[in-house]
Order: structure tokens, then C-alpha cells, then sequence
């Protein structure tokens, strides 16, 4: 029996399933694979609906019309591969009871397929309803079960979950893409600078070689080269040196005739000595040498070190040192390597809170399991927009809690009171911080001084100077009667025991008559970026 479109009870009723007896159904024009390959120009979502019943995705494309979401349909299992052959897709929402190729097997070829194995799948259906059915349905790759009628604000949220996470993969794969491009981009230029280091090098040491005779223009040559160039005797006097290589060492201008022993520092003795030994052995060294700044707060320069030895026959003469300097490409190879160190550290510890989010999330009923998930993932978000904007540094303590308290902006600083001085979070600290206050408002809000008309809360923080400690406090007044929960979820888990591993301090949590009382003491250096003395800041009663 069919059954009409209709507003029932609140939810919109879907086409019920069809009799699976029947074998075929008309099949409408592949129109929608064509728009599906046209809207590569714009930044629209791609969902892909597949029912047999044209009636069931019209339902469908009125409860998700928006303009962020580009919809494809479906009427048939070919129609649907054929249409993820020809696009990607953030989400399938796929009727279960289909003629043919049912909504199980076709999630189980579409999860055979490497490209398309990835694609979340929400179940629909109005038959399959016992706990059987729903196993098959999350064995075959489902992210979800739903019944009809289908309530179209569950659905919605439900969508706008899954539409964003393929944003975020998406915008981290195109961030990807830009640092492998830069990533090669400066290997090339690596390359480049090593060439040339290597024809500089033999250019120096034949350029040595031809002006031996000629002081006078081995003197002009050397004076003016970036590159520092010495040149010693067997006994390992300086025969000549020129300026750059006098500097490298903080040696005077004029030191020819001098012993180096007597004339150079550490690092001579500690690394050009020993080279040169070698090199009047007859070895050709070429290496790598890192040498302190000179003056205060100096950086350490490197160089790339030639010791070529100089023959007259057999025997050798002298050893001409070149000395080119590599700081520049060393600081560009640490930054490359700090700035992949941090973007994979930051996406594991994004990763790990989003992982754990959920594992403790699942505890609660299927039915508002994506409501409490979504909210935890947007405060975690909210504190991670707060970082973004300040690229990553550290986060005011009161902008963290007026963007975790947004949805409460009408009772900020009337029922709502905060107190501290200006102090900015670190980034580990913003992050724990800001799941905290998300459970304390929630938990307000439900039960404590934001369920009544007349409740209040005070938040406080301050800081020790002399025990170096960072406290806070969160205070309800007038919340009514307060009791002890029954059993400990997540959000408690959240407030006390997450809070005390991340900050390394102590938690306290008391439910008094007029309120829950929480407080949170810890050592500054795991929580605050840095301190600035910015007075007790503003207090604005109720």
C-alpha cells in the first residue's frame, strides 16, 4: 500500500517501502549525473538520495533544500553507481526496501569499492525496524538507521554533522596539497643551491690553482669573494687569508706568517685542524661545519668546508680551505621540519579529543547521541576558530568563555557575571578549558542556575604570583535545589577528572543548596601562554 506525502505528528511522513516482490520500476533520465559533474565549479556539498519511489526523494529534497547542499537522485542501484562513478559524495541516504538490488547489498558494493568506501550511508526505511535489521545495517557500512516517518530536524542535523566533516577533509587535503607543493618547491631549490655549491667549489679550487704565482691577484680575487678561503703550509701556518674566512673566525685581517694553533680559537683546533691533518695526508675533505654567532644574542652560522690539498709533484705544498656559507638553507630545512612536526601533532591531538568525544558519547541512547556529539564537537570547534584567528598562539580567558556561552548572549553580564584579569590560554589550555565550561553551561542550563528565571552564575579566575598557580571558579546562585547525580557521564568525566590530567592541578566540585560549585587550581605554566598584569579587570553584578 502507498501512502501519500504527509504532516504527521510533527515529522514528515516518507512514501512507505514498496512490496519487494515487484521486479521493475520505470527508470528516469541520468540528468543528475551531468549537474553532479557541473558543480565542480561551486563549493556545494554532493549528497546522493536513493529511493524507487520519486515521491520519497522529493520529500527528501524539500527537508534538505539549502543552498550548501547540491542533491542528486537516485531510482535504482545503477543509477545510484553510476552516479558515484561520476562525482564524490559527502553523505548517501539510502532507502533500504529497493525491487532488484536492495539497500544492504547496494552498501556493500559501494563499501567493496576503494574510491567510494569512504562515503557515509544513512539508512532509511520503514519496515526493517528489530534489532536484526539494524545490525545488518550497520554491518553493511551504515553511519546511521532511520526510521520513517522521517523527523526532518533530526535528519537535517544529522546531514549538517556529515556535510562538514567533508569540508574539513577537504580544506585539510587542499592544505596538504599546498605544503607538498612547497615542500618540493624547496627541495628543488636544495638541489639547486647543491649544484651550484659544487661548481663554486671546483671553480674556487681551480681559480686557487691558476693564481698561486701571482699574489698580488690572488689577494685581489680573495678579498672580494663571499666565500671565506684560507691557505695553510704543512706546518699549519696561515700563508693567506681572506677577509670572509677572517670574520667566519674573528681573526685580524693580516695574520699571515701565524701559527693557527696560536692565533685561532676553539672551533679552529676542535674542527679545522684536524682536517687539515688529513688533508696533508692527501685526502679531499668536504663537509659540513657549525660555528656560534659572534656578539650577543647571535644565531649559530653553518658552512659547507672544502680542504683541497695543493701538489707540487708528489708532494704536498699547502691546503686551501673554502668556506661557503649554508646558514640560510639550514634555517629553511628546520622550518620545513618544525612546520610538519606541528601540523601532524596538532591533527593527532585533534584526532585523539574527537576520538575519545565520541567513544564516551556512545554511551548515551542512539536517539540523542548525535545532539550531545555535535555540540562537543562545536565547542571544540569554537575554541579552535578563537585559536585560528589568533594563528595559533593563545586565546584571552574571557573571549574562551563568552564563545563557549555564545548561545547564552543575552543573559552575558546580567545573569552571567565575569570576573579576572587579562590573561591569555595556551593552546592545550584554551582546548581543555573550553570542554569544561561547555559541560558546566550545558549542565546549567538542564539543571542548575539557567533552568529558572531567577539563577545566576559567577565566573572568576586569577592568578598566584607567589605559588605560581592559576585558579578559577564557576559559582551558581540561586539554582534551587541541588542533588548529587546518580551515575557520572561523560561531561562529569569532562569537569574533573579531564581537567586535572590536561592541567596537571586539582578539581573541586560541590553541589551546595544554592548551586554546583566548581574550582580549578593549577600551575600557570600549563595553562597560560604568558602573564600580563592587567589589573582585576571588570565586574558587572546581576
Amino acid at each position: 500500500m502507498r501512502v501519500l506525502p504527509m504532516l504527521e505528528a510533527g515529522c514528515i511522513r516518507l512514501v512507505g517501502d514498496k512490496d519487494p516482490t515487484r521486479s521493475s520500476i520505470s527508470v528516469p533520465a541520468l540528468a543528475a549525473i551531468s549537474a553532479v559533474e557541473s558543480s565542480s565549479a561551486d563549493e556545494r556539498i554532493n549528497i546522493l538520495i536513493v529511493d524507487d519511489e520519486p515521491k520519497n526523494l522529493t520529500v527528501l529534497e524539500s527537508i534538505l533544500d539549502d543552498p550548501a547542499y547540491h542533491l542528486v537522485r537516485a531510482e535504482t542501484a545503477d543509477q545510484a553507481l553510476l552516479a558515484l562513478l561520476a562525482d564524490h559524495f559527502a553523505l548517501l541516504i539510502l532507502d533500504i526496501s529497493m525491487p532488484g538490488v536492495t539497500g544492504f547489498e547496494l552498501a556493500q558494493m559501494i563499501k567493496e569499492r576503494k574510491k567510494t568506501s569512504q562515503v557515509p550511508i544513512i539508512f532509511l526505511t520503514a519496515y526493517y525496524n528489530d534489532d536484526r535489521h539494524v545490525m545488518e545495517g550497520y554491518g553493511a557500512g551504515a553511519v546511521d538507521y532511520l526510521h520513517k516517518p522521517v523527523n526532518p530536524d533530526i535528519l537535517r542535523s544529522k546531514v549538517a554533522v556529515f556535510a562538514e566533516l567533508h569540508r574539513m577533509q577537504r580544506r585539510l587535503a587542499a592544505t596538504n596539497h599546498t605544503l607538498a607543493a612547497e615542500v618540493a618547491e624547496r627541495r628543488q631549490a636544495q638541489e639547486r643551491l647543491h649544484a651550484l655549491n659544487v661548481t663554486l667549489e671546483e671553480r674556487v679550487a681551480e681559480r686557487t690553482q691558476a693564481v698561486r704565482s701571482s699574489a698580488a691577484l690572488l689577494q685581489a680575487v680573495t678579498d672580494n669573494a663571499g666565500v671565506g678561503l684560507a691557505r695553510f703550509d704543512c706546518r699549519q701556518r696561515y700563508l693567506f687569508a681572506n677577509p670572509a674566512y677572517c670574520r667566519i673566525f674573528n681573526l685580524p685581517q693580516d695574520i699571515s706568517g701565524e701559527f693557527a694553533s696560536e692565533v685561532s680559537g676553539e672551533a679552529y683546533r676542535e674542527h679545522v685542524a684536524p682536517a687539515l691533518h688529513r688533508s696533508f695526508e692527501g685526502e679531499r675533505i668536504t663537509g659540513e661545519l657549525s660555528l656560534p654567532g659572534y656578539g650577543e644574542g647571535a644565531a649559530p652560522c653553518h658552512y659547507s668546508v672544502v680542504y683541497a690539498p695543493e701538489h707540487e709533484g708528489n708532494e704536498i705544498v699547502s691546503v686551501v680551505v673554502a668556506m661557503f656559507d649554508i646558514t640560510d638553507r639550514k634555517r629553511s630545512e628546520e622550518h620545513i621540519r618544525l612546520l610538519l612536526a606541528e601540523i601532524n601533532h596538532r591533527t593527532k591531538n585533534t584526532l585523539t579529543l574527537v576520538a575519545s568525544i565520541a567513544r564516551h558519547t556512545s554511551a548515551h541512547t542512539r536517539k540523542d547521541y548525535f545532539a550531545r556529539f555535535s555540540d562537543r564537537i562545536h565547542a571544540l570547534a569554537a575554541s579552535h576558530d578563537l585559536l585560528a584567528k589568533n594563528e595559533w598562539r593563545s586565546i584571552p580567558v574571557a573571549a574562551l568563555i563568552r564563545a563557549q556561552l555564545a548561545h547564552f548572549q543575552d543573559l552575558m553580564d546580567k545573569r552571567i557575571v565575569l570576573s579576572g584579569a587579562s590573561l591569555d590560554l595556551s593552546v592545550a589550555g584554551a582546548q581543555t578549558l573550553g570542554m569544561v565550561l561547555h559541560e558546566l553551561s550545558t549542565n546549567a542550563a538542564k539543571y542548575g542556575a539557567l533552568a529558572n528565571d531567577t539563577g545566576w552564575i559567577e565566573v572568576v579566575w586569577r592568578v598566584d604570583r607567589d605559588d605560581e598557580l592559576f585558579l578559577m571558579s564557576w559559582t551558581e546562585h540561586d539554582a534551587g535545589r541541588v542533588s548529587l547525580p546518580k551515575e557520572q557521564g561523560f561531561g562529569s568525566m569532562v569537569v574533573r577528572t579531564v581537567a586535572e590530567l590536561s592541567l596537571g592541578g586539582k578539581v573541586t566540585v560541590e553541589f551546595a543548596p544554592s548551586g554546583l560549585r566548581w574550582h580549578l587550581t593549577c600551575p600557570i605554566d600549563r595553562i597560560l601562554k604568558h602573564y600580563q598584569d592587567g589589573g582585576e579587570g571588570s565586574r558587572f553584578g546581576p
